[in-house]
C-alpha cells in the first residue's frame, strides 16, 4: 500500500525562535507524525525510534505505534519532505506481516531495504521484512518457526552482504537457552543459527544481543543488553562462522565507572577500534560513549550528566555514526538545555559539544526525545526521528540538521 501525504508545512526554525537558540536555525522539520488521523489513529504512524537509511535522497524508516492498525508503519520521506506511506503492519490476518517494527534498517541490493519487526508473524515471533525500491513489501522470515524458537524471536536487525547475498542479524530473545541468537540466511533463503547466547558459563558470552557492524577485518561486531562476567552487558566479536569472542563485560570498573546496559549498535573508527554507548551508569550514573579495541581495552570517552541538570545530555539508547572527517555524531533521548534530549559531536580526539538541544520550540515543535541516532544524508546533512513532539500530538517527526 502506497499512500503519499504532502506535508502541509515544512518549517525553518529560524522563522519562529529568534534568538531562543542559534543553534536551533540549523534544524527543519521534515514531517511532523499523525497528521493524517483518523478517529484515535495516526494512519501515518507515531512515535519513530528507528534509524533511517537514505537512497537516492529518500529516507526510509519504521513508526513503532500508529497506523490503521496501532502497531506501527513504514514509510519514505524525501529530503525535501514529501512524505510516502509504504506499509501499515498488522494489515493481514493475526499480523502475519509483523507488527511493532524494530529500530534499524539496512540497505539492500537494487534499491531494496530490510528490516525487522519484534512481533507478529508466527507466534508473536517478530520477522523479517524487505520493501523493494518501487515500495513492494514482503516477508523474508518469520520467527519461531522452528521448534521451541530455536530460530529465535524478537529479531533486532539484519545485514546485507553484497558479496554473497546473504543477510547475518541477531534475534533479542529465543534460541536453545532463550537468551538470543545470531543467524544467518543464505541466498537460497535457508535460515542457519551461528551462535545461541548464554551458551557460555554463566552466560558469559552475554543476553540478548543488539544489531551487528561488520569490521573491516570481515568479522562482526555488537554488544549485548545483559549477561557478561558482571551481568551488565558485553561487547563481542564473531566470526562469520560464528565463533564468539567477548571484548569487554561491563561494571568492570568501581561502581560501573564503564557503565551498562550497552545500546545496540557500535561503529568502527579509523583507527579499527568500536565506538558505543551505554544507557545506564558511568561517573554520572546516566550513560557513557566508550571505545573498545579489536584487542579488548575499553575506554570511556564520556560520561553523560556531568553537570547538574544535564546540559550534556543523559540515557544514550542508541549508537553513534561516523562522519567523513572520522568523528562521530549520536543523540541523547534526555537532558540537554530543555531537557528532551540532544544531538552530539565527539571528535577523534574524544572533544565533546552539543549540536542541538531539542525542544527549543514552545510546544517541541521541533520535536523531542530523539531515541534513534541521526544519519549522515548524501548531502552532508543529518537526518533523524524524535520520538515525541512536533506540531500536533506531540508524537514525533522526521528532521533534517545541518551540523
Amino acid at each position: 500500500m502506497l499512500v503519499n501525504f504532502r506535508l502541509f508545512l515544512i518549517i525553518p526554525l529560524t522563522l519562529l525562535i529568534g534568538s531562543a537558540s542559534a543553534q536551533a536555525s540549523r534544524l527543519t522539520t521534515l514531517h511532523s507524525f499523525c497528521s493524517e488521523p483518523q478517529g484515535s489513529a495516526c494512519l501515518d504512524g507515531k512515535t519513530p525510534a528507528t534509524r533511517m537509511v537514505e537512497i537516492g535522497g529518500e529516507l526510509y524508516g519504521t513508526a513503532s505505534a500508529g497506523g490503521s492498525k496501532m502497531l506501527g508503519t513504514l514509510y519514505r520521506v524525501s529530503t525535501g519532505g514529501s512524505f510516502t506511506l509504504l506499509h501499515t503492519f498488522c494489515e493481514k490476518a493475526h499480523c502475519s506481516d509483523g507488527a511493532r517494527p524494530g529500530r534499524y534498517l539496512t540497505r539492500g541490493a537494487l534499491g531494496a531495504v530490510y528490516g525487522v519487526t519484534a512481533g507478529g508473524g508466527l507466534a508473536d515471533g517478530g520477522t523479517i521484512f524487505r520493501v523493494s525500491g518501487a515500495g513492494a513489501f514482503s516477508l523474508v522470515h518469520k520467527f519461531c518457526s522452528e521448534a521451541r524458537c530455536s530460530d529465535g524471536i524478537q529479531p533486532i536487525s539484519v545485514l546485507f552482504d553484497g558479496t554473497t547475498g546473504a543477510l547475518f542479524g541477531t534475534a533479542a530473545a529465543g534460541g536453545s537457552h532463550s537468551a538470543g541468537t545470531a543467524f544467518m540466511i543464505d541466498r537460497g533463503g535457508v535460515f542457519h543459527v551461528l551462535h545461541n547466547f548464554c551458551s557460555q558459563s554463566g552466560c558469559g558470552d552475554g543476553i540478548s544481543p543488539g544489531a551487528l557492524v561488520r569490521g573491516l577485518d570481515g568479522n562482526f561486531y555488537g554488544t549485548t543488553l545483559a549477561g557478561g562476567k558482571n551481568h551488565a552487558g558485553t561487547v563481542f566479536r564473531m566470526t562469520p562462522a560464528g565463533a564468539v569472542t567477548v571484548l569487554h563485560s561491563f561494571c568492570a570498573a568501581k561502581n560501573c565507572a564503564d557503565g551498562e546496559q550497552p545500546a545496540p549498535a557500535l561503529v568502527e573508527g579509523r583507527n579499527g577500534d568500536f565506538y558505543g554507548t551505554t544507557a545506564q551508569k558511568g561517573a554520572y550514573r546516566s550513560g557513557t560513549i566508550f571505545a573498545v579495541s579489536s584487542a579488548g581495552v575499553l575506554r570511556t570517552l564520556h560520561s553523560f550528566c556531568a553537570r547538574s541538570n544535564c546540559p550534556d545530555g543523559a540515557t544514550p539508547i542508541d549508537g553513534m555514526v561516523r562522519a567523513k572527517d572520522g568523528s562521530f555524531y549520536g543523540t541523547a533521548s534526555a537532558g540537554g538545555r530543555f531537557y528532551y534530549g540532544v544531538v552530539y559531536h565527539l571528535t577523534e580526539a574524544g572533544t565533546y559539544s552539543i549540536v542541538y538541544d531539542f525542544c527549543a520550540l514552545h510546544g517541541c515543535f521541533d520535536g523531542a526525545s530523539p531515541d534513534a541516532s541521526s544519519i549522515f544524508g548524501s548531502d552532508g546533512l543529518l537526518y533523524g526521528v524524535t520520538a515525541a513532539g512536533g506540531n500536533r500530538d506531540n508524537v514525533g517527526t522526521v528532521y533534517r540538521l545541518e551540523p
